[in-house]
């Protein structure tokens, strides 16, 4: 199974977040992190959002982390102290990366991780969104039918698929927003996509 690191910047979308779980929870990946990046995510939350709202993503984070235990990666500081990275701030997620022999690394900061650094460690570097559309490539009905499956499961307020692809592209994932905007439910047995 593809393993992917997800960076704190990649956490911090709700939407994203929201997405991505759902295509873990289908085992369409392994999502991995470690505790600096949920820290790192907290803080900017913290920046960001208002008391209220930094309350229940402090709240999301640990309910995210307790459903994924093995998603979790631990690594001391003197591991990572060898990286030479253009943001050394950023040496801590590649070093949790490479321990959690994650297969690719997703951020929004590409250029925070050159590939070259990357490639000893057989490590790809990846949007977010790029990564939600390999996943729709590798398996497109089941990605469908997990999307299918969070969109039905809002209630408050409820949610359409156009206009979750809206918040999935202002959340980054243009492509991916475009490509799910076409979901429609299936009958029988027969596709999640127009054919």
């Amino acid at each position: 199974m593809l393993s992917v690191f997800l960076d704190a910047n990649v956490i911090y979308s709700i939407t994203l977040t929201d997405v991505l779980l759902t295509l873990a929870e289908h085992d369409l990946f392994l999502p991995l992190w470690s505790p600096n990046v949920l820290q790192e995510a907290q803080e900017a939350a913290s920046r960001t959002l208002p008391d209220a709202a930094q309350q229940a993503f402090r709240k999301r984070l640990i309910m995210m982390d307790q459903a994924f235990p093995e998603s979790s990666i631990h690594v001391e500081e003197s591991e990572w102290s060898q990286f030479d990275l253009p943001d050394p701030d950023d040496r801590h997620v590649l070093a949790a990366a490479a321990q959690g022999k994650a297969d690719a690394l997703a951020t929004r900061n590409i250029k925070d991780f050159p590939q070259k650094l990357l490639d000893s460690f057989s490590i790809q570097v990846i949007t977010p969104d790029d990564l939600l559309c390999v996943l729709l490539r590798r398996n497109p009905e089941a990605t469908a039918s997990a999307i299918r499956e969070l969109i039905d499961s809002r209630h408050r307020p409820p949610i359409n698929i156009p206009d979750f692809a809206k918040r999935l592209e202002r959340s980054g994932a243009t492509q991916f927003a475009a490509a799910i905007a076409h979901i429609r439910q299936p009958l029988g047995n027969h596709s999640y996509f127009d054919q």
